[in-house]
């Protein structure tokens, strides 16, 4: 009698019970929805992080993070190479010859991270390889002599870079739904060459007006943007036996990841053709890196590490980057809060409803205790 009771007690006013359901409804969709768009956010950022930047676990001597100095090696290597890809939870172990130095090229001149690395086992462990950008070459994909692979912003600081339209790139443009530029305007710019992204950018703001121009600067600069491969870049940096070391590379790919200040800083050549200039042996690197089949192993994986390269620092990602460790807890706490704030709101509106419904029924509940229905029954209809 109580399930029927409650069944047509919630349809005897349909309007104000349907304003209720769409209320919450909607409410929980919307508090759902939202927590769904932040995770996911969370979760790229961390998982982009990992995947170029610092991987899920670091290995270094001791000593090497005080001053990122490079006489601070790992020895002999191979050999825990070979033991770490043996666990089952390891998908890629990337050796690497890490040494601040400097770039330089007859433009520009930029501190920057040296990144010596095995190339095959480098693209296991990152995705530098599949973060080329459209015309930039590729990630040593082309034998050459001492081949060198930088990021987009570093490129921009040290000039290898310029803006020019061609026909090609006014077809992509007209491809775009959100392109409503006046196009046959560009043609004034076609193959026209700019030194840098300031000259277009003015050129561009002269041509179409400030508002258009800021408007859809970002897809036509990305449509006109040039790299000049194959041009020199100098390294220099304190070798093992603490003097400067000088060496030139040609320049075979250009790089973009979700983080600018990342791009502006490391460059990649090949373990072999550093090793020898930085007057290091071949079985020696500053760091190993380890990417995991996911990042619910790396405490575990973490402690492995340690038992196979006792007395080497082991780091896990949250470890590496801190922020990104306390952006993904904050985050989790900040959705949390918010959750409770959306489902408090609906419990008030759900209670004052309940209220008015009880108050307008008490002389049907008196009633009902009337002819025998005692308190704790009549408390379940309500609530049910």
């Amino acid at each position: 009698m109580i399930w029927s009771i409650s069944w047509k007690n919630v349809w005897r006013n349909k309007i104000r019970s349907l304003v209720v359901i769409v209320a919450f409804t909607f409410g929980i969709f919307g508090g759902v929805y939202m927590v769904a768009v932040f995770v996911g956010m969370i979760d790229s950022r961390v998982k982009m992080a990992i995947g170029n930047e610092a991987s899920h676990i670091q290995v270094h001597h001791p000593s090497y993070l005080d001053n990122n100095e490079p006489k601070y090696t790992i020895d002999d290597y191979q050999k825990y190479v070979s033991q770490i890809e043996k666990l089952p939870e390891v998908k890629g172990v990337s050796p690497r010859i890490k040494i601040l130095g400097m770039a330089s090229t007859s433009g520009n001149a930029s501190g920057v991270m040296i990144n010596g690395v095995d190339v095959d086992r480098e693209k296991q462990v990152t995705g530098i390889a599949e973060s080329m950008v459209e015309g930039g070459g590729s990630f040593f994909g082309e034998d050459g002599r001492k081949p060198i692979v930088i990021g987009e912003k570093l490129a921009k600081i040290l000039k290898l870079t310029y803006y020019k339209i061609t026909s090609e790139d006014l077809d992509r443009l007209s491809e775009k739904k959100k392109m409503h530029v006046d196009l046959p305007l560009l043609d004034s710019l076609r193959d026209k060459q700019f030194r840098s992204e300031a000259d277009f950018e003015k050129a561009l703001t002269g041509l179409l007006g400030k508002s258009e121009a800021e408007k859809f600067a970002f897809h036509i600069k990305a449509a006109a943007i040039k790299y000049r491969l194959k041009r020199r870049i100098v390294l220099s940096f304190q070798s093992l036996d603490g003097n400067i070391a000088y060496d030139a590379f040609r320049v075979v790919g250009i790089y973009k990841t979700g983080n600018s200040a990342f791009d502006g800083l490391n460059l990649f050549v090949r373990m072999s053709d550093i090793a020898p200039v930085a007057s290091m042996q071949s079985n020696q690197v500053n760091q190993m890196a380890i990417l995991l089949s996911s990042v619910e192993y790396d405490d575990q994986v973490a402690e492995q590490v340690m038992e196979i390269m006792p007395g080497m620092d082991v780091q896990t990602w949250d470890e590496i980057m801190p922020e990104a460790g306390m952006y993904a807890s904050a985050m989790d706490f900040y959705l949390f809060v918010f959750m409770i704030i959306i489902l408090l709101a609906l419990g008030f509106g759900i209670v004052n409803t309940m209220l008015m419904a009880v108050l307008e029924r008490i002389k049907e509940l008196g009633m009902l205790m009337a002819i025998g229905m005692n308190k704790k029954r009549v408390f379940s209809m309500i609530m049910l």
